[in-house]
């Protein structure tokens, strides 16, 4: 029970902290700091990015550095590991994700397993949700991304064992700063 009121306050907090976002984009500072992780070629994800997902990203790389973190990739896969959700992931969209995940965690199993819905449809966000690690991969690979951040973003919210123990430490750091963030 203690555990379900955390996760709900949690959620909570994030959806809150999601709608002020709208209104507060990144400061000229922000936006610096961003940059200097970032390839100017993957400046553009980061920029197309909703404000939330820009904040949430920031609160991740800071968490990261906060922690001693310096590693160039696991940097650059802080920024954008949610890049892919700009694509058709809406606020509804995430707050069905939690409530199906709660509720009726057999249909977004179901839902990730087909194919792409086409992007008109309502369950794209849905399906994109699940998929945004891959999706983003491919976004992050395509603008001149570190191949160490591309594989970090794309296994970012998966149980995944690496078989380096680099990678492994890197991709368990990440996921604890974007857990927290």
């Amino acid at each position: 029970m203690v555990f379900r009121l955390t996760r709900a306050l949690y959620r909570g907090r994030q959806f809150c902290g999601a709608v002020a976002a709208i209104f507060r984009p990144l400061t000229a500072d922000e936006q610096t700091l961003v940059r200097r992780h970032l390839p100017e070629t993957a400046w553009p994800l980061f920029a197309a990015m909703a404000r939330a997902d820009q904040r949430h990203s920031l609160r991740v790389l800071m968490a990261l550095q906060a922690r001693g973190e310096t590693d160039r990739a696991l940097l650059q896969a802080a920024l954008l590991h949610d890049c892919a959700k700009r694509l058709g992931v809406r606020l509804w969209h995430r707050v069905a994700r939690v409530l199906a995940k709660a509720f009726w965690p057999g249909y977004l199993a179901r839902l990730a397993a087909r194919p792409a819905p086409d992007r008109t449809s309502w369950r794209y966000g849905l399906w994109l949700l699940a998929h945004h690690g891959a999706v983003g991969a491919e976004l992050a690979a395509a603008a001149g991304c570190d191949p160490l951040a591309v594989t970090l973003i794309r296994h970012h919210e998966e149980r995944w064992q690496a078989t380096d123990p680099v990678v492994g430490r890197l991709l368990s750091v990440l996921q604890a700063a974007d857990d927290d963030a």
